[in-house]
């Protein structure tokens, strides 16, 4: 695994709010790199399904929105597999830097 096989994948909590002219909007304002980093809309309940049941990366809070959860600041790394390796608080420098040597780890691996 090389550098250019690390993605990133931003699915939105607000597709209400966030078309892809918003999200291209953002991506440009940011100065992200769309062929690096993929952000995504789309329906919200198969949005947060996805988060719940395949990414396990929610927060619940049954008495809010429509189905039950808030996004969090976290970040999952995935191999080529489609395993998941690690979870990491986005806000966490410590655990960003455990994401980075863990990626680091995942490139050396065949």
């Amino acid at each position: 695994m090389t550098e250019k096989d690390v993605l990133l994948l931003s699915h939105t909590v607000t597709p209400e709010i966030d078309s892809v002219a918003q999200l291209k909007k953002y991506a440009i304002e940011k100065g992200v790199d769309d062929s690096k980093w993929h952000l995504v809309t789309g329906d919200k309940k198969e949005i947060y399904t996805l988060a719940r049941k395949s990414y396990l990366a929610v927060k619940d809070y049954p008495e809010i929105e429509d189905y039950g959860m808030i996004h969090t600041e976290n970040f999952i790394l995935v191999d080529q597999k489609k395993q998941i390796r690690g979870m990491y608080d986005g806000t966490n420098l410590e655990e960003i830097e455990q994401l980075l040597e863990d990626i680091k780890i995942l490139q050396q691996e065949k």
